[in-house]
């Protein structure tokens, strides 16, 4: 499997960044301007074919790029984006995608373009998803279908979900928003840093008629303008170490956000990431050796209630 990683911005801090960079041998493309007098801006992209490498290359990708933005004191950050991510999953046309599922007992997924007839059931959810993460067999996205299942039905939490605003970022094809608002939320907002995935997701949301309720935005943190009771963050560990700093800004003071795609090797390195941010462990789950932890602000709930490993 390979994954493309691309980092965009001006390109002067590019031609440096490249050269940084040399050793991925990168390929370089001027992007087009839409106006005179607008930066120029460019693209330098490289591939790595290994899964079990291409972590510890984004860490390392992700403290370069750091160094370099200080360094030119950039006021506009680089964009960067990995195709498919670290975790390829079975397309609509595979043989592991062609009939409904339940990622989670409450919920079914029903693959788009089958001969199985369509249904538009409250806990039934259509899905395309083209090359965006997100068809709800990868054990992460399990995993955020459960700990949400369960906060919907946990009658002290049910303000984080039922009639609550959640934000899916990094939504991939906008499989957890979709399955937030089956689940009772008011409203849902997808962010997709992939304008292909952005795109997918759009249509996703389309194919379950949730236009009204779900939006999609292209973008990282600057695509965010409010608070939300419910945050889904389904990244891999390097991403949420490099903006997982602004995950407790757009949270209510009395709101959640599961944060998982790490393994449970990693789960003291993002609890240590989360606490020195001033969020507080509630819970923590593990699937098939992938990890996920659900935050709170609420100083209320002091680390002594926090519960021990769940296994999905």
């Amino acid at each position: 499997m390979q994954y493309e990683i691309s980092i965009e911005g001006p390109i002067f801090a590019l031609q440096r960044l490249r050269h940084e960079l040399r050793c991925f041998s990168p390929r370089f493309e001027k992007m087009p301007q839409w106006s005179k007098n607008e930066e120029e801006w460019g693209r330098i992209s490289f591939i790595e074919t290994d899964h079990g490498l291409l972590d510890d290359t984004l860490r390392g990708l992700y403290r370069t790029i750091t160094s370099v933005e200080k360094a030119l004191s950039l006021s506009t950050k680089f964009d960067i984006r990995v195709r498919n991510l670290a975790y390829s999953e079975p397309s609509t046309g595979s043989s592991r995608f062609a009939e409904p599922f339940n990622p989670v007992p409450s919920i079914t997924v029903q693959p788009w373009g089958t001969s199985v007839p369509q249904t538009a059931d409250d806990r039934t959810i259509i899905l395309d998803p083209h090359n965006a993460f997100g068809s709800g067999k990868h054990p992460s996205t399990r995993l955020c279908l459960k700990i949400m299942d369960l906060i919907a039905k946990d009658t002290s939490n049910t303000q984080r979900l039922r009639g609550g605003k959640v934000l899916d970022f990094g939504c991939g094809t906008g499989l957890l928003a979709i399955a937030a608002i089956k689940m009772g939320a008011k409203s849902a907002l997808g962010v997709e840093i992939d304008g292909p995935s952005a795109e997918a997701a759009e249509g996703n949301v389309k194919l379950n008629h949730l236009s009204r309720t779900i939006k999609i935005k292209e973008g990282s943190w600057d695509a965010v303008q409010e608070k939300y009771d419910l945050i889904m963050a389904n990244l891999v560990a390097s991403v949420l170490i490099r903006t997982g700093k602004y995950l407790p800004g757009h949270l209510k003071d009395q709101g959640l956000a599961v944060v998982s795609g790490f393994g449970e090797n990693q789960l003291n390195e993002m609890k240590q990431l989360f606490t020195g941010i001033g969020m507080i462990i509630s819970q923590q789950f593990t699937l098939e050796s992938w990890a996920a932890l659900v935050l709170a602000k609420d100083e209320r709930l002091s680390p002594s209630r926090c519960s021990t490993t769940t296994q999905a």
